[in-house]
């Protein structure tokens, strides 16, 4: 069996009702948490009961129980919120797990406490059907009431986004709020205040007086990469002699010597979604538009396109072609991140820039609005649960419906707020 299967089965409930953990304490699952994409344990934000005690905290899955120990957990304080230790088969020598600040976390062994249908699924190797959770304000109701709930949601999401924006921009210049969103974007989703770190520590005002002094663009590319120290970390997924490359310009560069103290984090991240690929593809832009402003150069690009959702994304889509800063490593944005930066950081912003010229914001919300549904991420698919497949279909279908569910989750169902949710 593996992993992933074991994180279908704690998150769907395939579980008897009577669980004991090794030290044979009754265990009762309130809430199995949400999936982590990110660094640290399986499951965030649990809570469950355990001889009566109601606990909050994050869940680790393992096939076996000393996989804790070979995955080094034991020595890190990203797992010291952990309050179950969640094993199919128990192969250790204590009914107890430790923790890296010396906690006890209680072991719940599952190869005796699988439902009765699980052999069935493991036998066939199906992935579990999902199971029917009730909501009241999700569940049980008509698809034009869903779309009216998500669609202002959705909006009170995007407009909480410029809002945000319009905060910065008390502290930024225009070009320096879009220039920072880019970059938060680039780090999407795991890494985004990393990224976000790098343009805040190298803005644009202190880039242009670098290529004032002759920066050239793979300076720049070795400024990103290796004054973070993402290059250090994951140089082999870039050919050696552009590795060597960058160390060689970093070294040489006489602008910036002060290397940026950045955790990244890099667990489950595809090679072709890397922040390393992103920054070298990036730089040779960025420094194109040193000396004019970018934020106006994409504007004035799309200007003609606004009453033309279609035409208007396309055209964005053009922008982001095919670089080769390095002979060799041919690098493009996949449509994902080309998708969140539109969707996430320019509307946002273009909206935000018809409000300050005065203008008539809502053909940007009209762009909004239309929208295709995006890629479903794990908080779309956590909370479809709620809702029947014909209404799944409909959530994904816009993306204005997918961002009210994200507005619901963060505001409410995060927090176990639902009658706060309700009275919304």
């Amino acid at each position: 069996m593996e992993e992933k299967f074991l994180y279908h089965i704690w998150d769907e409930g395939h579980l008897k009702p009577d669980l004991k953990s090794l030290c044979g304490k009754n265990v009762r699952i309130i809430y199995q948490g949400q999936f982590n994409t990110a660094r640290g344990p399986d499951f965030k934000n649990a809570i469950i009961e355990i001889a009566g005690e109601q606990k909050r905290g994050d869940i680790e899955i393992h096939l076996k129980t000393m996989d804790w120990q070979a995955h080094n957990h034991h020595e890190d304080l990203y797992y010291n919120k952990v309050i179950l230790h969640v094993v199919l088969e128990h192969n250790g020598r204590h009914d107890a797990t430790l923790s890296e600040d010396g906690k006890l976390i209680p072991i719940l062994a599952l190869k005796e406490q699988l439902s009765d249908d699980i052999d069935k699924l493991l036998t066939k190797r199906e992935t579990p059907s999902r199971r029917s959770v009730y909501c009241d304000l999700l569940s049980a109701i008509s698809n034009d009431n869903l779309i009216t709930i998500l669609y202002t949601a959705g909006l009170r999401r995007f407009k909480a986004k410029v809002k945000r924006f319009n905060a910065l921009l008390s502290l930024y210049s225009f070009q320096q709020l879009f220039y920072e969103g880019l970059f938060e974007a680039l780090g999407y989703d795991k890494n985004k205040m990393n990224t976000l770190q790098i343009a805040q520590s190298l803005p644009l005002s202190k880039l242009k007086e670098y290529k004032a002094e002759g920066m050239p663009a793979k300076d720049l590319a070795a400024l990103y990469t290796v004054g973070s120290g993402l290059l250090k970390q994951r140089s082999a997924l870039i050919p050696q002699e552009i590795s060597d490359e960058l160390l060689k310009l970093y070294e040489a560069q006489p602008w910036q010597g002060k290397a940026l103290p950045i955790d990244w984090q890099l667990f489950r991240i595809r090679p072709q979604n890397h922040p390393l690929k992103r920054l070298i593809y990036i730089a040779p832009t960025i420094w194109e538009h040193l000396d004019d402003n970018i934020l106006q150069y994409v504007i004035s690009t799309l200007e003609a396109y606004k009453t033309d959702p279609k035409e208007h994304y396309k055209a964005f889509r053009k922008l982001w072609q095919e670089q080769e800063l390095f002979k060799g490593l041919p690098l493009k944005l996949g449509k994902t991140v080309q998708d969140n930066i539109y969707l996430n950081i320019l509307l946002p912003v273009l909206s935000l820039w018809e409000e300050k010229l005065g203008a008539d914001a809502r053909q940007i919300h009209q762009l909004y609005s239309a929208f295709s549904g995006l890629q479903e991420n794990y908080i779309i698919r956590f909370m479809a649960r709620y809702m029947n497949p014909q209404q799944e279909k409909l959530v994904n279908s816009k993306a204005i419906y997918q961002q009210g569910i994200l507005d619901i989750y963060h505001r409410f169902c995060n927090w176990h707020l639902c009658e706060e949710c309700l009275k919304a």
